[in-house]
């Protein structure tokens, strides 16, 4: 062949299949500069040394891993539907006298044009959008916009080899596929399969299975530490039901609507039926896969929405106070001496304090049956819902709605959270005196997001008792709870600056503390948190997550579109043909166009819905999920899902009626 002849068919057939290459192109280019910029951030010298920068580098790292993922199987099923429509065209070339390592020559050449433009264009828009997706991750963050430009050539070099893998991967597949295929097949490739689908029961069993066995993971889940697993797990049966009920379960529903005559033998119905059992058994995989990227979106975005505008919340329901200093140890005297010192350190400090609030309380997790508490560390004679939180509060550091003042005997308590007469704690019975009038309004408990708790209230000496059982049992290894905690809740008379200064000195004063020989035994921990400083961190976390949610959610957004748009134009080249047949029927061109629109219409918005299904069902999990990271607002979580779902169904409408166009143009070539 003459000297540049493969060049100038390559650039031919890509001029010619422009409306299927230039969308592939600039998909390939969005993931290559989402690619490019969470590099960016991770290589970043200046990223670890701002405020939370190590958590952001950490978050963003997992995007890009998750990205890759993404792109690999994205851009194969982009490659794959290509060369589907490419088939009789390369089988032409292939009659018309070309052998089958010129058509290969031609497809190499073909890659490598589409690889280095996408490639070029990839890379230059990551480097362009990299200074506005930093002053983005910054506003996030709250803070000052940064100066300066920066690129990151090992972002290039990841970027250069990670898609030079997947480009090397897509030609390896197309060379295969015309090597092991006759010419006749491919002008025949787009015809082959025209048979009715068969009713696969057993899939169709299997997926409604699994989506039901996701479903009640995801609904009947009550433990937040098990969330995790149970979410993954969970994710993957619906996964796999979504991708078995698009491909078998419509089939065998759209099967037993035609047995119902009544409902068949109608003109709308009859053609509505039939022709989406055909589109279900070709564009089942698709659809399946839009709705696992729909439902991928919904949950990012409106889990990141909702935990940065939970900050707030999070922050006061953590650290309640300004400077909030916690002991943790055995010993009640201790406790005690631990709240003196401080109080006077406080007051010693110079700067203007409004309040303190102290706090002593013993905090342990074990079993309950209703009556027994015990330490067994034995998981499987226990079940999940008898996991409860022991919480033991001195009556004296112990406030009572009407201000009444309590006094104890030793060996009784007031309780809340279990009835009876009496207690038996680690082997010790416990006299219950009555019922508290509330449940105590304590802060930081575990008990409040992950399990029930029981609260009792008792005199110091019941409660040096109480806490000699569980720090024998820790001792043995059997209670899994936490040692006595003695806290200082301060509040600071001025701005945050103060009270960072006050905890700064704090800091000092707790080393001089520990210096004279308390809480200094094995075991034994100081923590001394500043309201505003744990806040930075928490934007930190948050808006590392927010930043990585919205990236990864345009690159979905994106793949959902051009899947969308592909599926647009084989829909149109199938249904040019059916319109033909329908015309030729008797059938008016305004009845056609209404059955063939009514089954658009019900492809490609039942991915959207069952996304919406998807979403609703894994509600109650994300909220556990959520709690793991400190959002506990419910109502707020309810509210960013809805928002997310109405602005998402909007985009995915504009989606729809924006890559319609190129599905009627090719309808109405057939008028």
């Amino acid at each position: 062949m003459r000297k540049g002849m493969f060049l100038r068919l390559a650039l031919t057939n890509i001029k010619k299949n422009r409306g299927t290459f230039v969308p592939y192109i600039l998909s390939s280019m969005g993931c290559i500069a989402v690619l490019y910029i969470m590099l960016f951030i991770v290589h970043n010298p200046d990223t670890r040394n701002i405020r939370g920068g190590s958590d952001v580098a950490m978050i963003v790292s997992m995007g890009v891993f998750v990205l890759g993922i993404f792109s690999v199987i994205f851009l194969l099923f982009c490659n794959s539907f290509l060369m589907k429509r490419r088939q009789k065209e390369i089988g032409l070339y292939n009659v018309l006298g070309m052998e089958k390592r010129h058509i290969s020559r031609m497809l190499l050449v073909e890659t490598l044009i589409t690889g280095a433009v996408s490639l070029t264009g990839g890379i230059g828009a990551g480097i362009l959008g990299s200074k506005l997706a930093l002053l983005l991750l910054l506003k996030m963050l709250h803070l000052p916009v940064q100066f300066g430009f920066y690129v990151t050539w090992e972002g290039v070099k990841i970027c250069a080899a990670s898609y030079g893998m997947i480009l090397a991967v897509t030609l390896l597949q197309n060379l295969s596929r015309v090597h092991l295929s006759r010419p006749v097949e491919l002008l025949s490739g787009k015809s082959v399969g025209e048979r009715e689908p068969k009713t696969k029961l057993l899939m169709a069993v299997l997926g409604f299975a699994c989506l039901g066995g996701g479903y009640y993971l995801a609904v009947t889940t009550k433990s937040v530490m098990d969330a995790l697993v149970i979410f993954l797990l969970a994710v993957l049966l619906v996964m796999t039901g979504t991708y078995l009920v698009f491909t078998a379960g419509s089939i065998m529903i759209l099967k037993l609507m035609r047995r119902k005559k009544s409902f068949y033998y109608k003109i709308q119905n009859f053609t509505s039926v039939s022709g989406m059992l055909y589109r279900m058994k070709q564009n089942a995989v698709g659809l399946a896969s839009i709705c696992i990227l729909s439902t991928g979106v919904l949950l990012m975005i409106s889990s990141a929405v909702s935990l940065n505008m939970g900050i707030e919340d999070a922050v006061k329901s953590q650290y309640p106070y300004d400077v909030n200093a916690g002991f943790y140890g055995y010993s009640y005297e201790e406790a005690e001496e631990a709240q003196k010192f401080m109080r006077s350190e406080a007051e010693k400090s110079g700067i203007p304090v409004k309040s303190v609030e102290s706090e002593i309380i013993l905090s342990m997790v074990g079993f309950f049956d209703g009556h027994h508490y015990t330490f067994d560390s034995d998981m499987e004679k226990v079940k999940e819902q008898d996991v409860m939180e022991l919480v033991v509060i001195p009556e004296e550091y112990y406030q009572s709605p009407d201000g009444e003042k309590i006094s104890l005997e030793n060996g009784t308590v007031l309780i809340w959270g279990a009835e009876g007469k009496s207690i038996d704690i680690g082997g010790r019975e416990f006299s219950v005196a009555g019922k508290l009038k509330e449940e105590p309004d304590i802060s930081g408990l575990l008990g409040v997001e992950y399990v029930s708790s029981i609260y009792v209230v008792t005199n110091p000496e019941t409660f040096k008792q109480i806490s000699e059982i569980q720090r024998m049992e820790m001792e043995k290894g059997g209670s899994m709870g936490y040692r006595m905690k003695s806290s200082l809740g301060i509040m600071v008379d001025g701005e945050d600056d103060q009270a960072i200064a006050l905890k700064n000195l704090l800091d000092g004063s707790i080393e001089k503390f520990r210096s004279q020989g308390y809480f200094s035994q094995e075991g034994e921990t100081v923590s001394n948190r500043a309201r505003a400083v744990e806040k930075e961190n928490f934007y930190g976390l948050n808006g590392g997550l927010l930043f990585v949610g919205i990236l990864l959610g345009g690159v979905f957004l994106m793949g959902t579109a051009l899947i969308i748009y592909y599926k647009q134009i084989s829909e149109g080249y199938e249904d040019r043909e059916r319109f033909q047949i329908m015309r030729k029927v008797g059938m008016s061109r305004r009845e056609v166009r209404s059955s063939i629109r009514r089954q658009i219409l019900m492809v490609f918005f039942l991915p959207l819905l069952a996304a919406c299904v998807h979403i609703s069902m894994a509600f109650p999990l994300m909220k556990k999920l959520l709690l793991m990271v400190g959002m506990s607002n419910d109502r707020l979580f309810l509210l960013c899902t809805a928002v997310t779902v109405l602005v998402f169904a909007a985009i995915y409408g504009l989606i729809y009626m924006a890559t319609a166009r190129a599905y009627y143009h090719i309808l109405e070539k057939a008028e």
